[in-house]
């Protein structure tokens, strides 16, 4: 009976959030953060070369790192990664997403789940990644402690930042960072890619990335 009800106010309270008398939806305020790759530190090396950021065709602003072992491309947003990486050396490269870290903006670390798995199976161990010689792999990363099941059963992702505005504010200038290990012949090199918050916005939009979260979130779904 209480799982009935639940799904009943579920239904109810999406029909009033997208029913729209046959219009189309009108724009509302999100928030949206811009960050960038600010630093890159190897563990070996404390040297960091860094390249200016490359703008893509999706109106989506990419910045990119390159040394002797790889060449890289990412992109970050409140919800994750994505980047491109081409492995430069004559020999395979391999990444181990279980020994992955982010490290949030209070330096709390949390661990990283790669496009390969499953959000219900978060917590099984990952398929490392093999990048032939001169070969590239393209990667979609997500904090596993942000993923959770909503009220619908599925499994869904909340963001990793505020999605408040007034919360949201005080996230600017602040910086957080993913650990990832690249093993090349046995030889392991560890890399911190840093990322800075360089600014907080509200911005207009017909629809919102999180509105799955925010109607658990009313609902007391636990995080």
């Amino acid at each position: 009976m209480k799982k009935s009800l639940l799904f009943l106010l579920l239904a109810i309270v999406l029909i009033g959030m997208f029913g729209c008398s046959g219009t189309a939806s009108a724009p509302k305020m999100i928030v949206k953060y811009d960050m960038e790759l600010s630093m890159v530190r190897k563990a070996s090396d404390i040297n960091q070369r860094y390249r200016a950021p490359v703008a893509d065709t999706l109106d989506v602003v990419r910045y990119s790192y390159e040394d002797d072992l790889f060449r890289s491309i990412w992109s970050a947003t409140e919800g994750g990664w994505n980047f491109t990486l081409y492995n430069k050396s004559e020999q395979a490269l391999m990444i181990d997403w279980d020994e992955a870290v982010y490290m949030d903006v209070d330096r709390i670390g949390h661990p990283i789940l790669a496009s390969g798995t499953r959000y219900s199976e978060r917590n099984n161990p990952q398929t490392p990644t093999v990048v032939a010689r001169r070969g590239n792999v393209e990667e979609t990363l997500v904090s596993k402690d942000h993923i959770y099941q909503s009220s619908t059963g599925i499994w869904a992702k909340r963001p990793m930042f505020p999605v408040d505005f007034s919360e949201a504010q005080r996230y600017k200038n602040k910086s957080f960072s993913l650990i990832i290990p690249f093993t090349v012949d046995g030889l392991t090199s560890q890399y911190e890619f840093v990322f800075t918050i360089a600014d907080v916005r509200q911005i207009e939009s017909t629809s919102n990335p999180w509105q799955l979260y925010l109607l658990d979130r009313t609902l007391g779904v636990s995080f």
